[in-house]
Protein backbone atom coordinates (compact mmCIF):
# COMPACT_ATOMS: atom_id res chain seq x y z
CA UNK A 1 0.00 0.00 0.00
CA UNK A 2 2.55 2.26 0.99
CA UNK A 3 4.82 1.61 -1.97
CA UNK A 4 2.18 2.23 -4.51
CA UNK A 5 1.69 5.40 -3.20
CA UNK A 6 4.84 6.28 -3.15
CA UNK A 7 5.13 5.29 -7.22
CA UNK A 8 2.12 7.68 -7.79
CA UNK A 9 2.78 10.83 -5.00
CA UNK A 10 3.85 13.74 -6.84
CA UNK A 11 7.38 14.09 -5.26
CA UNK A 12 8.41 10.69 -7.07
CA UNK A 13 6.98 12.19 -10.28
CA UNK A 14 8.83 15.34 -9.81
CA UNK A 15 12.00 13.01 -8.62
CA UNK A 16 11.69 11.37 -12.13
CA UNK A 17 11.67 14.46 -13.83
CA UNK A 18 14.87 15.41 -11.87
CA UNK A 19 16.34 11.92 -12.93
CA UNK A 20 15.71 12.10 -16.36
CA UNK A 21 17.03 15.98 -16.86
CA UNK A 22 19.93 14.87 -14.84
CA UNK A 23 20.42 11.69 -16.58
CA UNK A 24 19.90 13.19 -20.31
CA UNK A 25 22.70 15.62 -19.11
CA UNK A 26 25.07 12.93 -17.77
CA UNK A 27 24.27 11.21 -20.60
CA UNK A 28 25.04 14.05 -23.08
CA UNK A 29 28.60 14.65 -21.12
CA UNK A 30 29.67 10.82 -21.39
CA UNK A 31 29.20 10.59 -24.82
CA UNK A 32 30.92 13.85 -25.86
CA UNK A 33 33.62 12.16 -23.79
CA UNK A 34 33.38 8.75 -25.58
CA UNK A 35 33.18 10.56 -28.39
CA UNK A 36 35.90 12.74 -28.43
CA UNK A 37 37.89 9.74 -26.96
CA UNK A 38 37.40 7.50 -29.59
CA UNK A 39 38.06 10.11 -32.42
CA UNK A 40 41.55 11.30 -30.71
CA UNK A 41 42.94 7.77 -30.94
CA UNK A 42 41.45 7.00 -34.51
CA UNK A 43 42.72 10.99 -35.67
CA UNK A 44 46.10 9.79 -34.21
CA UNK A 45 46.36 6.46 -36.04
CA UNK A 46 45.47 8.14 -39.39
CA UNK A 47 47.68 10.60 -39.13
CA UNK A 48 50.76 7.71 -38.80
CA UNK A 49 49.34 6.14 -41.75
CA UNK A 50 49.43 9.02 -43.62
CA UNK A 51 52.17 10.27 -43.13
CA UNK A 52 54.02 6.65 -44.13
CA UNK A 53 51.61 6.83 -47.20
CA UNK A 54 53.38 10.38 -48.21
CA UNK A 55 56.45 8.61 -47.84
CA UNK A 56 55.59 6.01 -50.42
CA UNK A 57 54.00 8.39 -52.70
CA UNK A 58 57.19 10.24 -52.53
CA UNK A 59 59.46 6.95 -53.36
CA UNK A 60 57.49 6.02 -55.95
CA UNK A 61 57.90 10.03 -57.77
CA UNK A 62 61.45 9.94 -57.10
CA UNK A 63 62.18 6.34 -58.25
CA UNK A 64 58.92 4.38 -59.61
CA UNK A 65 57.83 0.81 -58.78
CA UNK A 66 61.42 -0.14 -57.91
CA UNK A 67 62.00 2.64 -55.50
CA UNK A 68 58.48 1.81 -53.79
CA UNK A 69 59.43 -1.67 -53.65
CA UNK A 70 62.52 -0.73 -52.24
CA UNK A 71 60.88 0.93 -49.13
CA UNK A 72 58.47 -1.20 -48.83
CA UNK A 73 61.08 -3.88 -48.05
CA UNK A 74 62.81 -1.26 -46.05
CA UNK A 75 59.83 -0.86 -43.78
CA UNK A 76 59.07 -4.53 -43.22
CA UNK A 77 62.66 -5.65 -42.07
CA UNK A 78 62.37 -2.30 -39.66
CA UNK A 79 60.46 -3.97 -35.94
CA UNK A 80 59.74 -0.04 -35.55
CA UNK A 81 56.99 -0.66 -38.60
CA UNK A 82 55.84 -3.53 -37.10
CA UNK A 83 52.01 -2.64 -36.90
CA UNK A 84 52.15 -1.39 -40.31
CA UNK A 85 50.40 -2.83 -43.21
CA UNK A 86 51.88 -3.04 -46.56
CA UNK A 87 50.96 -4.36 -50.21
CA UNK A 88 51.75 -3.48 -53.57
CA UNK A 89 50.22 -5.30 -56.24
CA UNK A 90 50.57 -5.59 -60.38
CA UNK A 91 47.06 -5.43 -62.08
CA UNK A 92 46.74 -9.46 -62.47
CA UNK A 93 47.47 -9.13 -59.54
CA UNK A 94 50.42 -10.35 -58.01
CA UNK A 95 52.08 -9.19 -55.21
CA UNK A 96 55.16 -7.44 -55.44
CA UNK A 97 56.02 -6.25 -52.60
CA UNK A 98 53.98 -6.11 -48.91
CA UNK A 99 53.64 -8.18 -45.45
CA UNK A 100 50.52 -8.71 -46.59
CA UNK A 101 49.69 -12.47 -47.69
CA UNK A 102 47.79 -11.13 -50.50
CA UNK A 103 45.70 -8.13 -51.90
CA UNK A 104 42.47 -8.50 -49.33
CA UNK A 105 39.78 -9.42 -51.22
CA UNK A 106 36.73 -7.43 -49.35
CA UNK A 107 38.93 -4.39 -50.20
CA UNK A 108 37.61 -3.36 -54.18
CA UNK A 109 37.77 0.48 -53.40
CA UNK A 110 40.62 1.82 -55.00
CA UNK A 111 41.69 4.75 -53.85
CA UNK A 112 41.36 6.50 -50.14
CA UNK A 113 40.72 4.77 -46.68
CA UNK A 114 38.65 1.71 -46.02
CA UNK A 115 38.43 -0.77 -43.10
CA UNK A 116 38.67 -4.34 -43.59
CA UNK A 117 39.49 -7.86 -41.71
CA UNK A 118 40.07 -10.60 -43.89
CA UNK A 119 41.69 -13.82 -43.81
CA UNK A 120 44.77 -12.45 -45.82
CA UNK A 121 46.19 -10.85 -42.94
CA UNK A 122 49.38 -10.41 -40.99
CA UNK A 123 51.36 -13.64 -41.42
CA UNK A 124 51.85 -14.26 -38.33
CA UNK A 125 47.91 -12.89 -36.74
CA UNK A 126 46.19 -15.83 -34.79
CA UNK A 127 43.24 -14.01 -35.49
CA UNK A 128 41.76 -11.96 -38.27
CA UNK A 129 42.81 -8.36 -37.12
CA UNK A 130 40.90 -5.34 -38.11
CA UNK A 131 43.03 -3.14 -40.51
CA UNK A 132 42.64 0.32 -41.28
CA UNK A 133 44.56 1.51 -44.81
CA UNK A 134 45.07 4.51 -47.63
CA UNK A 135 45.02 2.88 -50.81
CA UNK A 136 46.37 4.41 -53.89
CA UNK A 137 46.38 3.16 -57.82
CA UNK A 138 48.83 3.58 -59.90
CA UNK A 139 48.37 4.67 -63.48
CA UNK A 140 49.71 1.46 -64.86
CA UNK A 141 47.47 -0.42 -63.24
CA UNK A 142 49.51 -1.08 -59.74
CA UNK A 143 47.88 -1.13 -56.62
CA UNK A 144 49.15 0.45 -52.91
CA UNK A 145 47.70 -0.30 -49.97
CA UNK A 146 49.50 0.79 -46.40
CA UNK A 147 47.52 0.52 -43.29
CA UNK A 148 48.05 -0.44 -39.47
CA UNK A 149 46.36 -2.79 -37.46
CA UNK A 150 43.84 -0.82 -35.36
CA UNK A 151 42.66 -4.19 -33.57
CA UNK A 152 43.83 -3.14 -30.23
CA UNK A 153 42.84 0.40 -30.63
CA UNK A 154 39.05 -0.81 -32.27
CA UNK A 155 39.45 -2.98 -28.69
CA UNK A 156 39.85 0.04 -26.24
CA UNK A 157 37.12 2.42 -28.13
CA UNK A 158 34.54 -0.78 -26.93
CA UNK A 159 36.10 -0.56 -23.78
CA UNK A 160 35.39 3.13 -23.17
CA UNK A 161 31.96 2.44 -24.51
CA UNK A 162 31.05 -0.30 -22.13
CA UNK A 163 32.60 2.20 -19.38
CA UNK A 164 30.38 4.98 -20.47
CA UNK A 165 26.88 3.02 -21.07
CA UNK A 166 27.51 0.96 -17.49
CA UNK A 167 27.80 4.64 -15.61
CA UNK A 168 24.77 5.96 -16.77
CA UNK A 169 23.10 3.12 -16.21
CA UNK A 170 24.35 2.82 -13.06
CA UNK A 171 23.40 6.78 -12.59
CA UNK A 172 19.66 5.94 -13.37
CA UNK A 173 19.63 2.96 -11.12
CA UNK A 174 21.10 4.82 -7.90
CA UNK A 175 19.18 7.69 -8.82
CA UNK A 176 16.38 5.79 -8.93
CA UNK A 177 16.30 3.50 -6.14
CA UNK A 178 16.94 7.17 -3.65
CA UNK A 179 14.07 8.61 -5.20
CA UNK A 180 12.27 5.82 -3.91
CA UNK A 181 13.43 5.78 -0.91
CA UNK A 182 13.67 9.60 0.02
CA UNK A 183 9.86 9.72 -1.58
CA UNK A 184 8.58 6.60 0.73
CA UNK A 185 10.05 8.14 3.76
CA UNK A 186 8.13 11.17 3.03
CA UNK A 187 4.72 9.68 1.87
CA UNK A 188 5.59 7.57 4.84
CA UNK A 189 5.58 10.68 7.54
CA UNK A 190 2.63 11.87 5.82
CA UNK A 191 0.30 8.99 6.27
CA UNK A 192 1.41 9.31 10.17
CA UNK A 193 0.02 12.67 9.46
CA UNK A 194 -2.80 11.58 8.21
CA UNK A 195 -3.90 9.24 10.46
CA UNK A 196 -2.88 11.28 13.63
CA UNK A 197 -5.27 13.55 12.31
CA UNK A 198 -8.08 11.43 11.63
CA UNK A 199 -7.84 9.80 15.22
CA UNK A 200 -7.95 13.42 16.73
CA UNK A 201 -11.32 14.07 14.61
CA UNK A 202 -12.24 11.10 15.79
CA UNK A 203 -11.25 10.97 19.80
CA UNK A 204 -10.59 14.50 20.66
CA UNK A 205 -7.32 16.57 21.01
CA UNK A 206 -6.07 14.12 23.66
CA UNK A 207 -3.81 12.80 20.58
CA UNK A 208 -0.98 14.34 18.63
CA UNK A 209 0.84 14.30 15.53
CA UNK A 210 4.19 12.12 15.93
CA UNK A 211 7.38 13.40 16.35
CA UNK A 212 10.44 12.10 14.98
CA UNK A 213 13.95 13.65 16.47
CA UNK A 214 12.90 17.25 17.12
CA UNK A 215 11.03 16.67 20.39
CA UNK A 216 9.31 19.91 19.94
CA UNK A 217 5.51 19.57 20.30
CA UNK A 218 4.95 22.72 19.41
Amino acid sequence: MLLAKTLTSSTFKLALIAIGTFGVIASAIFSYVYLSTSSHVRSRSDRAIMTEYLSLQGAYERSGRDGLIALIQQRIADKSFADSVYILVDPSPAALAGNLKAWPSTVTAVRGWTEFRAPESLPNATSWRLLRAMLETYPNGDRLLVGRDISELDSFTDQIKIAVISGIALIFVLAGVASILVTRRTVGRIESINAASRAIMLSGLDKRIPLRGSHDST
